[in-house]
């Protein structure tokens, strides 16, 4: 709900507040407290967005520089940034290096929807969507996505059918908030996760609090899968089989809401797989073993030629356009086919 008089608020006025907000949230001793960032956040919908970006921004800087390309590059790290207070001047100054440096842009979100009136969303090949549900929860949906939504007032469900979404859930004590996919369900009441359901793998990432992983389906030989994680912790697994262990996230690949695919030290075939369903073509490899090759950096999401070609100049590879647009990478003295 929007508060009176709130649309008359400059929008520096509350860059400089999500700037305020960002920095408590990543600082350890910076007070931040969930209940009263949800009130400011609920208060303007312009307040969602901006410390969206905010936070993307900062995170975009501060985590690249952690890869290789990132320490090679210069770019600030959270240490840097954590003293200067995430002013909107730094997060600014970070957002144009990365464009400079790596090529990468910030894909705007879209405005709100109306809460409670569509049931299912759904985004396109190459868009990336933000939705705000009616309790005041919001849903950033990846690339080629859909998630069906379905609130009553002792729960709030929502089953992703098809690729990735990120959750920013509202704290609410009373009505947990719980995703399915694919068997499998991610619960939680006040926090910022990832869940996947991509090439019939599900993937759960937390970025902040702590969420409860059930794996419904792993058949009769084994019990209900059960998994607490905790934050900057992932799992990957397959509806009918036992949860693994968690592992820790790799950084940049929670950075996709802001339009960026970030890689370190990845297996060739996995980023091939993961630029491509941005795309209505196809990169393919002309041999399986240039899949073994390892990738780092940051490329734009949807940028499949720029992609490709980053990746033939890193590894002295041939880059053919065939038939239809198709992309293949090949070494050299292998035939394109």
């Amino acid at each position: 709900m929007t508060r009176p008089g709130a649309g008359h608020r400059s929008d520096e006025t509350i860059r400089r507040e999500a700037a305020d907000w960002a920095a408590r949230a990543h600082d350890p001793d910076g007070g931040f407290d969930p209940a009263a960032f949800d009130q400011w956040r609920d208060a303007d919908p312009r307040h969602a967005d901006i410390y969206a970006r905010m936070e993307a921004g900062w995170n975009q800087a501060g985590l690249l520089a952690q890869t290789r390309v990132g320490q090679s590059r210069g770019l600030p790290d959270r240490r840097q940034m954590r003293g200067e207070r995430l002013r909107p001047y730094v997060l600014a100054a970070a957002a144009v290096l990365l464009i400079a440096v790596l090529g990468v842009t910030l894909i705007s979100f879209r405005a709100p929807e109306p809460a409670g009136q569509k049931p299912v969303y759904a985004s396109k090949i190459g868009q990336i969507r933000q939705i705000r549900l009616a309790d005041g929860s919001q849903v950033t949906l990846d690339t080629n996505s859909r998630v069906e939504v379905a609130f009553d007032p002792h729960s709030r469900r929502v089953r992703l059918v098809r690729g990735r979404a990120r959750f920013t859930v509202t704290h609410d004590v009373n009505r947990p908030f719980t995703v399915t996919a694919a068997g499998a369900s991610v619960t939680a009441r006040g926090t910022i996760f990832d869940v996947a359901l991509i090439r019939h793998q599900v993937r759960v990432t937390l970025l902040r609090g702590a969420v409860d992983v059930r794996n419904d389906e792993t058949g009769n030989a084994e019990p209900l899968s059960v998994e607490r994680l905790r934050a900057a912790q992932t799992l990957a697994f397959r509806p009918s089989m036992p949860l693994p262990a968690p592992r820790p996230i790799q950084p940049l690949a929670t950075q996709w809401p802001s339009g960026m695919l970030g890689f370190d030290d990845t297996p060739l075939a996995e980023a091939v797989a993961e630029a491509n369903r941005y795309s209505t073509y196809r990169l393919r490899l002309a041999d399986p073993e240039l899949g073994r090759l390892k990738v780092s950096g940051a490329y734009r999401a949807g940028d499949l030629n720029g992609f490709a070609e980053a990746v033939a100049a890193s590894f002295h590879l041939h880059l053919v356009t065939m038939n239809r647009g198709e992309l293949l990478l090949t070494s050299a003295g292998t035939p394109a086919t």
